[in-house]
């Protein structure tokens, strides 16, 4: 559910809107705008054991990075291991995987959020416009049904 929108001052002004304190940049040489902070996704009722593609599908660990556009909205989470299931059983072992799909309609395929959120230890980072920013980020084991999954065996 949509709350509300990120705002600097500058933005918060031209929209009337009260700023939300998420004006960041990479440095003083760069332009303020609108920037996220730390993100995260609540814990949710399942234990991570449970959480495993039903028939056929694939899992991620370790992810490295994620990459997204907004136009059209999609996103790319990059991981260092991925594997393919059948029937419940890991089959495959990839390496260099990647799990795609359009941004909004990957977070109303999210089909069991796991209880064990743990923030990422190492540092985020928000790209945007050519500047780079650190961020906190940090989720739980998910299933996601219905995006298309790549790598090399």
């Amino acid at each position: 559910m949509l709350r509300g929108y990120m705002q600097d001052r500058l933005n918060a002004r031209l929209m009337g809107m009260r700023p939300t304190g998420n004006g960041r940049r990479e440095s003083f040489a760069h332009v303020t705008m609108p920037r996220m902070t730390n993100t995260y996704m609540r814990p949710g009722p399942y234990d991570p054991g449970e959480i495993s593609p039903p028939y056929r599908g694939a899992s991620m660990r370790s992810t490295s990075a994620a990459v997204r556009s907004t136009s059209p909205p999609q996103v790319c989470v990059l991981g260092e291991r991925g594997l393919s299931h059948r029937e419940r059983q890991a089959r495959r072992s990839y390496q260099g995987s990647a799990l795609i799909g359009n941004g909004p309609d990957v977070l109303m395929r999210v089909a069991m959020v796991g209880n064990d959120l743990k923030l990422d230890e190492g540092v985020g980072v928000c790209g945007k416009e050519g500047q780079s920013v650190p961020v906190g980020v940090g989720q739980p084991t998910l299933r996601i049904d219905g995006l298309t999954v790549g790598g090399t065996g």
